[in-house]
């Protein structure tokens, strides 16, 4: 039996031959860097960097078709499942990154602004990928556009006014505000669905069956019980954790080296990482023609970042030391570069009558990037 059969089957043929390059490039630069080559570090540091990028992404792909399996099986709404299962699929490495952060090593400001980072990649980034990709201009419909999207801005302004008010710590009380923030967005999915469900049924059917066949096809993976479907979800929840750590400690000791603060590290390096799977699956979305999914994917993950993966947090850090969480996060300026980039893609999204061009895509794209260049510079 080959022993990187397991390794080939969850990384595929083609990712395995790069997990195994910068396998030998962080051996070939750990060993450089007992011998005193400083510039070894850089290299050691980002290709562990890659690899776990590269863990969460693949873990993602196993995660989301045992969750579908478990909402078939039990027959759940589409829009909880849209609101919970597949947010908590795409969205688990920034849960896990805001655990280390609060809980680990007692830094929330790292988790928070890799909340804003993720936020900031999605709303700009995924949208952009995901219109050049299309074959045809994204016509988006406004149940999305007024719904997510606006709901989204109000959960970014609501975030603002909290680190306005509260600067130095956060307490339950935010905790709570933010989860009932969130009930309300799954109140709200689940009476549109319910108004929906007979026009949409069908289709909705139909694009579940697609993207299962599409992963099965890659990732061939076979699922023929709910306990099997639990066991890959408990085991891609361990991975995911696993390579979230690995994830954020390289990218802080890479700042480290360059000298960068932590919190730019969350807001760029470790946000990119951990929107990975969000990325894989609106880009899927946008090639097969589901606009729709491919946007909305963006802002329910987005609104699940924030009101959830804030607050579970600081509840557990308040249960396990008693105390409420420190914050120190002088970079208030990275929120008003997500309020206004959330604002950008509102009107983006409503102009040409709802239809996201490619010079629109090209658009979002280059004002992450400039974002990006202003937020090393504070």
């Amino acid at each position: 039996m080959n022993p990187f059969a397991p390794f080939i089957f969850f990384f595929g043929k083609d990712m395995f031959r790069h997990v195994i390059m910068f396998t030998a490039i962080y051996l070939i630069s750990w060993f450089l860097s007992l011998s005193g080559f400083v510039w070894s570090g850089y290299l050691m540091w980002t290709s562990l960097i890659a690899i776990s990028t590269i863990i969460i992404w693949r873990a993602g792909d196993f995660f989301s078709p045992a969750a579908t399996y478990i909402q078939e099986k039990h027959e759940l709404p589409q829009s909880i499942k849209a609101a919970v299962i597949d947010a908590i699929a795409s969205s688990f490495p920034e849960f896990c990154v805001a655990i280390i952060a609060v809980i680990l090593i007692g830094r929330a400001e790292v988790g928070i602004s890799t909340i804003v980072g993720s936020a900031l990649y999605n709303v700009l980034v995924i949208p952009a990928a995901a219109g050049l990709v299309a074959s045809s201009p994204m016509v988006i419909s406004r149940e999305v556009v007024w719904r997510d999207n606006v709901y989204y801005l109000a959960v970014v302004l609501l975030l603002g006014v909290m680190l306005w008010q509260f600067p130095n710590e956060w307490s339950a009380g935010v905790a709570v505000l933010f989860l009932l923030t969130y009930v309300i967005y799954v109140f709200i999915l689940h009476r549109d669905f319910k108004k929906s469900k007979s026009q949409d049924s069908d289709s909705l059917k139909t694009e579940v069956t697609e993207i299962e066949t599409t992963e099965d096809e890659d990732d061939e993976l076979e699922l023929t019980s709910e306990k099997i479907a639990w066991l890959w979800i408990a085991a891609m929840m361990i991975v995911m954790g696993g390579a979230s750590h690995l994830l954020v400690e390289s990218s802080l000791a890479l700042g480290d080296m360059l000298g960068i603060d932590a919190v730019i590290m969350g807001f760029v390096v470790i946000a990119a990482g951990t929107s990975v799977p969000d990325t894989a699956l609106s880009v899927i979305s946008a090639r097969k023609g589901q606009y729709d999914a491919a946007i909305s994917n963006v802002f329910g993950s987005n609104i699940f970042d924030i009101c959830i993966c804030l607050s579970i947090p600081i509840l557990l850090a308040l249960v396990i030391s008693g105390e409420a969480t420190s914050i120190d996060l002088p970079q208030l300026g990275l929120i008003w570069s997500l309020i206004g980039a959330t604002i950008l893609a509102l009107y983006f999204f409503w102009s040409n009558n709802y239809t996201l061009t490619k010079a629109k895509a090209g658009m979002m794209g280059m004002f992450y990037i400039l974002i990006i260049m202003f937020a090393f510079n504070f």
